[in-house]
């Protein structure tokens, strides 16, 4: 695979700061003084036209899509034949990063960063969508605990009652570890299925780990839609009993027996403690 170059027009390719889809992620300086950062499909796949769609397709969605807890994405550009897009630099690593180095940093911060998960998607499918790609890797978060929801790449149209009516219409697109039953069979999806995912985050903020694992992407899959859920506080003594509660809800197989929306899912978090006990970080 060829480097890139070292600017794309006024912009000063930096670091390389994360990996996407077909993409590298860098921090870059504009002309300005500031940072921001560059998505930009590597060289190799840098004229396929379905890679360009896909950054036409995160612009999109993200031109709807107006939050704090959610990444801001200015412009699609195209320097040397290589399309990127430009958007808000949040210089902090993922969550997946984050839960690799252990539990007892993210402890202080847990209740709000899974609050501020929550608002992010509430908001998300407010506007109309759902994510479909909801995993540690896709969120960013800072030493307080705020957050940077990201990469809207595969993110969909919520299904109406219609849509639901008439069954599946698109093949499975996702993270294995995190896909919701419905989206494994490739079903229509609505709000639920990004509620399962956040409870495979949730639980894994918990745990250090996804709630099932696998040596082959299709045995996890099998898991997701056959395999009791794991109890959480059997893996961590000091996940409360609410919590694991809360978690049963979000896992459910069927995404009748999940909560409706996000909006139930943030009550209900705010109504509980996650954790017995928290040493101060």
């Amino acid at each position: 695979m060829s480097k890139l170059p070292e600017r794309l027009g006024s912009l000063k390719l930096v670091q390389q700061v994360g990996v996407g889809r077909h993409c590298q992620i860098w921090e870059a300086a504009d002309p300005s003084g500031g940072r921001v950062a560059v998505k930009v499909i590597v060289p190799a796949i840098s004229h396929d036209p379905a890679q360009r769609g896909f950054l036409e397709h995160e612009l999109k969605v993200a031109a709807a899509l107006h939050h704090p807890t959610i990444i801001r994405i200015d412009r699609l550009s195209e320097e040397g034949g290589l399309p990127h897009l430009v958007m808000e630099f949040f210089p902090h690593p993922n969550l997946k990063k984050q839960i690799q180095t252990g539990s007892e940093a993210i402890a202080p911060r847990l209740q709000r960063l899974v609050t501020e998960i929550a608002l992010a998607l509430d908001h998300v499918h407010g506007k109309g969508w759902v994510h479909r790609d909801v995993k540690p890797e896709n969120v960013l978060a800072g030493p307080d605990g705020q957050v940077k929801l990201i990469d809207f790449a595969i993110a969909a149209r919520l299904t109406g009652f219609l849509g639901r009516l008439l069954g599946g219409s698109t093949p499975p697109q996702g993270s294995p570890s995190y896909m919701s039953p419905e989206q494994i069979r490739g079903q229509a999806l609505d709000a639920r299925s990004d509620i399962y995912s956040f409870g495979c985050v949730l639980f894994e903020l918990l745990t250090g780990k996804p709630p099932y694992g696998g040596a082959a992407s299709n045995e996890i899959l099998n898991k997701h839609v056959s395999t009791a859920i794991p109890a959480v506080d059997k893996l961590n003594p000091n996940a409360t009993s609410a919590a694991a509660k809360l978690l049963r809800q979000l896992l459910a197989k069927n995404p009748s027996e999940r909560p409706k929306s996000m909006r139930e899912v943030l009550d209900q978090i705010r109504a509980i403690r996650l954790l017995e006990r928290v040493t101060a970080g």
